[in-house]
């Protein structure tokens, strides 16, 4: 079964009486060429554990499955859980495992442990095409387990995959200063919006995360969290203003201005153009200062 011709998805649909749900992002991929550019860019071994977000009826699922040691694929839909079941039964693939749930509920480092562990498999990767309205959430996701994973090759949609590989400047983001913080961030090939059925609204990207086995930063990966996305909450005002409005600092001015001052960055500047390395000395800088406080308030309460 050819799953990337659109008149067999459409009959599979039909058979199954499947309407599709915009809400889910569900779009299925029908292109042979750009199938085979997600399975080059994963470096698959029969050591690696994949992990698939959004597996729909199975297309990107089989050919994982015939390169990986042991796959999980996760799909919300009921419906198309069944269908990619079938499909698989139908494939003879036995290596697949199907949750039928939720990603963004997943405890997707324990799951990493416990199939690692059960099946002696030694990486583990995200490989998906992820539904766009979801797909920030998910990238924070594989943040929070990226001691877990060696790397992710995603589909996104375009203008997110050039703002999470954009060096400082008005294109940059707040996710992508986190995350090429932790891992080498790669935007391999954009991808029209014509290979997928039906076609989105916009065209997409296929990227590549590399999670590195050290942070680039020295400073405590949550305190520069909160000052990344401080300095990008409010990206039209100065790095100064953004960081005494955020919510997620909570900085007096006095504060704010020895912090900017012992990192060396001009008050006026914006946030998104700051560097990495200069987001790493005002994180150490906000974490000492923080620290500080902390101590005071210890003392007063004695």
């Amino acid at each position: 079964m050819n799953l990337t011709a659109p008149s067999v998805i459409a009959r599979l649909l039909q058979e199954h009486g499947l309407r599709l749900r915009k809400a889910l992002g569900q779009h299925f991929l029908c292109d042979e060429n750009v199938l085979k550019k997600i399975i080059a860019a994963a470096e698959l071994a029969v050591s690696d554990l994949v992990i698939e977000p959004g597996a729909g009826l199975g297309t990107l699922t089989l050919a994982l499955a015939a390169r990986a040691g042991r796959v999980i694929a996760v799909e919300l839909d009921p419906k198309l859980a069944e269908v990619l079941r079938a499909n698989l039964a139908a494939s003879g693939s036995t290596n697949v495992e199907v949750l039928q749930q939720d990603f963004l509920e997943l405890d997707l480092a324990g799951l990493i442990s416990a199939r690692r562990s059960i099946f002696g498999l030694t990486q583990a990767k995200v490989v998906g095409n992820l539904p766009y309205q979801i797909t920030s959430p998910i990238l924070e996701m594989l943040l929070a387990a990226r001691g877990r994973l060696t790397s992710a090759i995603l589909m996104v949609q375009h203008e997110l995959a050039e703002r999470l590989a954009a060096p400082p400047g008005p294109r940059a983001s707040a996710l992508g200063v986190q995350l090429q913080a932790v891992a080498d961030v790669e935007l391999l090939a954009k991808v029209p919006r014509t290979v997928f059925f039906p076609p989105p609204e916009v065209d997409s990207a296929l990227i590549r995360l590399a999670f590195l086995a050290r942070p680039r930063i020295e400073a405590d990966l949550e305190v520069f969290s909160r000052v990344v996305r401080a300095a990008f909450n409010l990206r039209r005002k100065t790095i100064k203003q953004a960081l005494i409005r955020s919510p997620f600092l909570a900085l007096e001015e006095e504060a704010v201005l020895l912090a900017l001052r012992e990192a060396r960055i001009d008050p006026h500047r914006r946030g998104e153009s700051l560097s990495l390395a200069e987001f790493d000395c005002l994180a150490r800088a906000v974490a000492q200062i923080i620290a500080r406080c902390g101590a005071a308030d210890g003392r007063g309460s004695d």
